[in-house]
């Protein structure tokens, strides 16, 4: 054991490696490589590189014990990953082993032509026609939501953390419009699948757990109180997501299935192609109702840190959403009407680009493969950094890393990629018409009836990087309800 350690860690990665001469990252943990990094909530590797070695298609970081990692540098070696080859690359096994456990075995965890099958199947229920159709769910669940803001700010302006309260209108939104059911987090903030959730998402004191848990077969079941904690969490999601599926298969036994019932549940019961089994059924729920609401979680509050550090951009855009929506939040009936608003649309697009909730993404080479005169062997971990692609000179100018919505207006990208929050590809996230929406149903409404300041002027904020990426101490904001609207 001893020996294999050392090879691993001295000889492997200086002698052996297939990479040894790439430029490499300098930080170096002897154990767990560039992933101390990951513990340390920093994800911008792939971003120093590209300031300090320039004008790579690939660098080199150490993954635990020495093993072969690599991060896409170029654009040009970015889309080969993304699209050219997409499904010669994979979610790495250690990935797998960490998150299947906690967001199902859906569609995330798909490869190759069970991937092409379970999207193709599942697109119907996130067609923009359809997405557009929630409005009213999004805008009920919003109006449940006033009342805990207003019952925060009744005595004046209050410093509240936003991601508890965002956790439960996105659950509540997410669960009612993509499976017709209402997972009562607005309701109850003791909601034991909202207790759950907050095991599953957010990392335990020793951020190294979740490595382990990776990277170790087997961690998971060794009786530490973190692993126990962890497994009632699953079990009581799990058992959620089994009860939302059993009502809605009630509630459909009553009535024929038909063409026209496009949530997610219906389309898999009714498929013929590809019989699917309860369990099966209810691991997508797993993904969709956990990735899907923890995504749009993160992507509101990063909008909302934006905008309380700009003040001038939050006050212009709480100017056009009362304009367009004089009589108040009832205004707002059509997802058309919101999606008019162009000011709003470049504060997403700019909060979205600036903080990605997905701000990197690993895959695995599945066959020897050869991209832009670099040869990446089978089994070698390569890092997407979406961060890098949004913010890069190369495609948004020297001003790349700075917050200004209105770039969207004049400048139009010089490509596809480099807007990546979503994806690009294949396997581009098929709920980004639904998270938009949803995110602009949300901001709109806010932004129009409460004013959110920066707790101080040296307020900062780390990243909570589980499932996606969140702020790590919840967000606390001052929040003041305006009058007038």
């Amino acid at each position: 054991m001893i020996l294999c350690v050392a090879y691993g860690v001295l000889i492997y990665p200086k002698y052996v490696s297939p990479y040894r001469n790439m430029v490499a990252l300098p930080n170096n943990h002897w154990l767990w490589g560039t992933y101390a990094e990951y513990g340390e909530h920093n994800y911008e590797q792939a971003e120093y590189m590209e300031k300090h070695y320039p004008g790579h298609a690939f660098t080199r970081f150490y993954g635990p014990l020495g093993s072969d990692y690599i991060m896409t540098q170029s654009l040009e070696a970015h889309v080969q990953v993304c699209q050219t080859h997409s499904y010669k690359f994979i979610k790495p096994e250690f990935i797998i082993r960490g998150m299947k456990a906690i967001i199902g075995n859906g569609l995330f965890f798909a490869e190759l032509d069970d991937h092409k099958l379970q999207r193709r199947i599942i697109t119907p229920a996130f067609t923009h026609s359809h997405v557009k159709s929630f409005v009213p769910i999004f805008m009920d669940k919003i109006k449940l939501v006033y009342n805990i803001f207003d019952d925060y700010t009744k005595d004046g302006p209050s410093v509240f953390e936003q991601v508890p309260v965002f956790v439960r209108l996105t659950l509540d939104a997410i669960g009612e419009a993509t499976f017709g059911v209402n997972m009562h987090a607005i309701d109850d903030e003791n909601n034991e699948l909202l207790a759950a959730y907050h095991r599953l998402s957010t990392p335990s004191d020793d951020p190294f757990f979740f490595l382990c848990n990776g990277f170790i077969p087997g961690f998971r079941y060794l009786p530490f109180a973190s692993n126990r904690r962890m497994r009632e969490a699953q079990r009581v999601f799990r058992e959620s997501c089994r009860a939302v599926l059993m009502h809605k298969i009630g509630n459909l036994s009553e009535k024929k299935v038909e063409g026209k019932d496009r949530d997610i549940v219906s389309i898999l019961l009714r498929d013929n192609e590809h019989p699917w089994t309860i369990e099966e059924i209810q691991n997508q729920i797993m993904t969709f109702l956990l990735a899907g609401h923890e995504t749009t979680t993160g992507a509101l509050t990063w909008a909302l840190w934006a905008l309380a550090q700009h003040p001038d951009e939050q006050e212009k855009l709480r100017e056009e959403v009362r304009a367009a929506f004089p009589g108040g939040v009832d205004d707002i009936t059509s997802a058309d009407a919101v999606e008019s608003l162009k000011y709003l649309n470049n504060v997403l697009r700019e909060s979205l680009r600036i903080y990605p909730p997905l701000p990197i993404a690993l895959r695995e080479a599945a066959e020897d493969v050869t991209i832009e005169n670099t040869f990446i062997k089978k089994g070698t971990i390569v890092q997407l950094s979406i961060g890098l692609l949004n913010k890069s000179p190369r495609l948004w100018g020297p001003d790349a890393e700075e917050f200004k919505p209105e770039r969207w207006d004049t400048r139009p990208m010089e490509h596809a990629y480099g807007f990546s929050t979503f994806f690009q590809g294949p396997r581009a996230c098929i709920g980004r018409r639904l998270a938009e929406v949803e995110l602009k149903c949300i901001l709109a409404a806010f932004v129009a009836k409460y004013k959110f300041e920066m707790t101080s002027p040296t307020q900062t904020v780390m990243t909570d990087f589980v499932v996606t990426a969140k702020p790590l101490d919840g967000l606390p904001l001052k929040v003041t309800r305006l009058e007038g609207w």
